[in-house]
C-alpha cells in the first residue's frame, strides 16, 4: 500500500518539533514509516528535511492520501485569507482533487471544524473522492498533542538562561474562533473575553496571534520562537471548540511552560486533563479573582499532570500506530 502525505496550502519541510502546528502528528508518523516498511511512502508539497515540491507524482499512484489539516475552514471564511494566496492554493488543491477518485483520503485533524463535509462539499467540490477517514487529535486519550509537553521539556536551548521572570499575569497564543465557513457566527466566546481583558486592563495580559477583536502584542510564530515569551506568563485560558469533551494542545503547552491553564466553562467536560475544579472559570470576574492565587496553586496542578496525565513518548506512538492501522484496514 502506498501512503502519500500531502499539504494543500503552505508547503512544509519538516525537520524537528516546535516549528509546526502539526508536529505531534509528523513526529509520530515519521516513526510509523520506520516501523512499517510493508508500505511505501510518498510526499506532495511536503518534505522530510528536504524541499517541499508541488509534485503530484506520489498523489497519482497513491492508495491513501494523508492531509494534515489544521484550520482549513479558515480558507472558506470570506476575507480571512489573502485572496491572491488563496487563488494560487485553490488551483493546486484542484489539481490534487483530479487524482482522488476512488482513493482513500485521510485527514490528520487538529481542528474540529475541519471535517468530512468541509472536504467533500468545499475543498474538493465537484471532484468525487473515495473513502474518507479522520485521524483526530482526540483519537488518542488525553489528546495526541501531549507530545508537545515532551517537545518543550526536551528542548534545552533556553535552559542556559535560567527561568525567566513571570511578568505577565495572563498570556494567550493563537486566534479567536468567532466565524465558521460562510462567515457564520460560531458561538465561541473567546473574542469577547479577550476584548474585555484588553479594555479593562485589570491584569497584565499579553496576546500572541491573530484576532478580530483586539490588536495582539505579537504576531503568531513557531512554538520554538515563542517559548522565551510564553515562559514569562503565569496563566492562560483553554477554550473548547465545537465539542465540550475535546481538549487542546494549549493545556499541554501551558504546563510545559510553567503556566497554569485555566479552562473556560465546560472545556474537557470529562476531566481527562483538568486536575482540579478550581481551574474552571465561568466568567471573567472569576478569572480575575483566581489569578492572584496562581503561584500558590500551580505546583499541585503540575504535579497532578506529571503523575496522572502525561504519558511516555512510546505510549503515544503505540496508540498512534493502533489508530493508523485501524484506519488503513
Amino acid at each position: 500500500m502506498k501512503l502519500t502525505i500531502a499539504r494543500l496550502r503552505s508547503g512544509t519541510n519538516y525537520k524537528a518539533p516546535l516549528h509546526h502546528i502539526m508536529d505531534s502528528f509528523y513526529e509520530l508518523y515519521k516513526e510509523y514509516m520506520k516501523k512499517n516498511p510493508q508500505h511505501t511512502y510518498g510526499v506532495c508539497n511536503f518534505g522530510w528535511n528536504s524541499a517541499n515540491r508541488k509534485d503530484l507524482t506520489d498523489i497519482i499512484d497513491a492508495d491513501v492520501v494523508i492531509i494534515p489539516s489544521e484550520n482549513e475552514f479558515f480558507q472558506h471564511i470570506k476575507g480571512y485569507v489573502d485572496s491572491r494566496h488563496k487563488e494560487r492554493s485553490d488551483e493546486f488543491v484542484r489539481q490534487i482533487g483530479e487524482h482522488l477518485t476512488n482513493k482513500h483520503l485521510m485527514i490528520m485533524r487538529s481542528d474540529r471544524a475541519d471535517n468530512e463535509e468541509l472536504y467533500r462539499t468545499r475543498v474538493f467540490k465537484d471532484q468525487p473522492i473515495g473513502k474518507f477517514s479522520t485521524f483526530d487529535e482526540m483519537d488518542i486519550p488525553g489528546g495526541l498533542h501531549g507530545m508537545k509537553y515532551h517537545f518543550i521539556k526536551g528542548n534545552t536551548t533556553f535552559d542556559l538562561f535560567g527561568d525567566p521572570e513571570k511578568i505577565y499575569d495572563f498570556i494567550y497564543w493563537g486566534c479567536d474562533k468567532r466565524k465558521l465557513i460562510d462567515n457564520l457566527e460560531s458561538g465561541d466566546e473567546r473574542h469577547l473575553i479577550f476584548k474585555q481583558i484588553k479594555k479593562e486592563a485589570k491584569i497584565n495580559a499579553y496576546f500572541i496571534g491573530r484576532y478580530n477583536s483586539i490588536v495582539p502584542d505579537k504576531k503568531i510564530d513557531t512554538m520554538y520562537n515563542l517559548l522565551p515569551v510564553l515562559k514569562q506568563g503565569k496563566s492562560t485560558l483553554c477554550f473548547n471548540w465545537l465539542d465540550p469533551i475535546a481538549t487542546t494542545s494549549r493545556y499541554h503547552e501551558a504546563i510545559a511552560c510553567d503556566i497554569l491553564p485555566f479552562v473556560w466553562k465546560n472545556y474537557d467536560s470529562q476531566n481527562t486533563l483538568v486536575a482540579d475544579q478550581w481551574q474552571r472559570v465561568e466568567s471573567l470576574e472569576e478569572l480575575y479573582d483566581k489569578i492572584h492565587k496562581v503561584d500558590e496553586i500551580l505546583p499541585a496542578i503540575k504535579d497532578y499532570y506529571v503523575r496522572n496525565t502525561i504519558k511516555p513518548k512510546s505510549w503515544y506512538y503505540e496508540k498512534f500506530e493502533q489508530r493508523m492501522n485501524e484506519i488503513l484496514k
